[in-house]
């Protein structure tokens, strides 16, 4: 048999507080001073131990430098997914803003060119903009171009119609220019009735409308409040004066009315002819 003391190891106290000291330095992430702590192995059994603890913490280390690597890589990738994310959002931004172009061509007057599909989301927004820029600049008159237009169906129709109907209850006046000639066929085909909005070939001619309404709206506010009441009562008085003046010529021109004539009881019957009238 062995003797069991031949199987015991006599380690001094040092070797055993240097690695009880290289594991808690290990344990909050100081690998470089934990292995720093090993020192000159001993060539005996403890000395093994020494040794896999120390090959450990050498694997420990570089796992760490690994993965904080790896963090390090998903931070950059995470802030650059931010930036591409944020381009992206003032990408679309842009874009929105480029899909509804609001554009103030003239005092009071407001232009709306379209381009492209409008679907519901683009005719929301669209829709919501406009009536955020009439409220805005007191706009009086919108231009609706759809010179960009390419198809107009049922529901695009609808969206024009009740976004002049909303523009209305602010007090703008809606134009609509730029119909190509396949658009208007669609529009009659479909049986799409525009609920007597004004329609115009250009842009142009839009603008022109506009100014004309604009200058007829601004000489009749400019009119002051009795002024329309005097205009009637003169033409009510010169009516009055010529109805006068027919009626005195009337009575100048009629012949005169013959005496009113005894009635034929008081007459006597037969007139004597004097003798004494000579000839």
């Amino acid at each position: 048999m062995t003797d069991a003391t031949d199987e015991s190891v006599v380690v001094e106290g040092k070797r055993i507080e240097r690695v009880l000291e290289a594991l808690s330095l290990a344990s909050v992430g100081a690998f470089d001073e934990a292995i720093g702590l090993s020192g000159a192995l001993t060539e005996d059994r403890f000395g093994a131990l020494e040794e896999s603890l120390l090959v450990l913490l050498r694997e420990l280390k570089q796992t760490r430098e690994e993965h904080d690597k790896a963090m390090s890589d998903l931070e950059a990738s995470r802030r650059d997914l931010e930036e591409q994310l944020a381009t992206v959002e003032r990408q679309r931004i842009a874009i929105r803003e480029l899909s509804v172009p609001i554009i103030d061509v003239w005092d009071d007057v407001l232009t709306l060119p379209l381009v492209g599909a409008i679907d519901s989301a683009r005719a929301s927004e669209m829709t919501e903009k406009l009536l955020q820029r009439i409220a805005d600049r007191g706009a009086e008159y919108v231009i609706i171009d759809l010179t960009g237009v390419d198809v107009v169906d049922t529901m695009t129709a609808a969206h024009l119609v009740r976004l002049t109907h909303a523009a209305k209850l602010l007090g703008a006046k809606c134009v609509l220019t730029g119909v190509r000639p396949d658009v208007a066929r669609t529009l009659v085909e479909i049986g799409v009735h525009l609920g007597g909005l004004m329609t115009l070939r250009t842009l142009k001619d839009g603008l022109r409308a506009c100014l004309n309404m604009r200058e007829a709206d601004r000489i009749s506010l400019r009119k002051k409040p009795g002024e329309g009441d005097k205009d009637k009562k003169a033409h009510a008085s010169k009516d009055e004066g010529q109805d006068r003046a027919v009626s005195r010529g009337e009575r100048r021109q009629r012949p005169p009315r013959p005496e009113a004539s005894a009635s034929p009881s008081s007459m006597p019957a037969s007139m004597p002819v004097s003798e004494d009238v000579g000839i």
